[in-house]
């Protein structure tokens, strides 16, 4: 027989995944499990910490122990969109917060990457049933963003599907990762506190024949998105 704290956190981690908890519910006490399930508090502590552990759960210090957020997970180097993800995942995407304009002051990474004169930017905020997910600014060079508007981009939620629509698809990419502390604005937006961290993707975007086409960055916090890397030696 499994010993009592492995039985117990696989009780609870099943009322987890099957949704009789939902994120941001409190568990009971250590005291009422453990008088609930016949075990030790000792017992019940074992089981919270495998919880914690599988991130499944948060210990709060004189609050008690919350069902965690879910998280958003990527593969590195997938070309899925955000809506795409959203969706394999069973959640309801939205986009909030969407401005398209000309960017007089792109960063130096879209300057030396994207071709033209100008370039403009794409930023928008995607949820995750009604939640803040990331705070998305991509951008694009003048034949990749003409005609594009925030009304379209509302309306079909996907600035990959717009594009698609107009023959650009992204075929390759580059990708770094970097951790920042939230500004105030952007903290605004993703409804966190000020200085929270962040974890944000930076990508390089080109098409089949090598044309650069979009340059990212997609930060969500911490809690928020993990990314997967999968890697192999040859």
């Amino acid at each position: 027989m499994r010993p009592a704290h492995e039985q117990l956190s696989e009780q609870l981690r099943a009322d987890i995944v099957d949704g009789r908890l939902a994120p941001g519910d409190q568990l009971p006490g250590e005291i009422e499990l453990a008088e609930k399930h016949g075990v030790s508090r000792t017992t019940v502590r074992r089981a919270l910490d495998t919880l914690t552990q599988a991130g499944l759960v948060n210990r709060q210090q004189g609050r008690g122990t919350f069902v965690a957020e879910r998280h958003i997970d990527q593969v590195l180097g997938d070309l899925f969109s955000f809506t795409e993800i959203i969706q394999q995942m069973g959640m309801e995407p939205g986009i909030t917060s969407v401005r398209v304009d000309v960017d007089p002051h792109p960063p130096l990474e879209a300057r030396d990457f994207l071709p033209g004169g100008h370039l403009w930017v794409v930023e928008r905020v995607r949820t995750g049933n009604g939640k803040p997910i990331a705070l998305m600014r991509s951008w694009l060079p003048d034949a990749v963003a003409w005609e594009l508007t925030p009304e379209h981009l509302i309306a079909t939620q996907s600035l990959y599907e717009i594009l698609r629509d107009k023959g650009v698809r992204p075929a390759r990419t580059n990708e770094t990762i970097i951790a920042e502390a939230a500004t105030e604005p952007d903290a605004e937006f993703l409804n966190i506190a000020p200085g929270s961290p962040l974890l944000t993707i930076c990508r390089w975007a080109s098409d089949a024949s090598g044309r650069p086409i979009e340059y990212v960055r997609s930060s969500s916090p911490g809690d928020r998105y993990r990314t997967h890397v999968w890697s192999r030696r040859t």
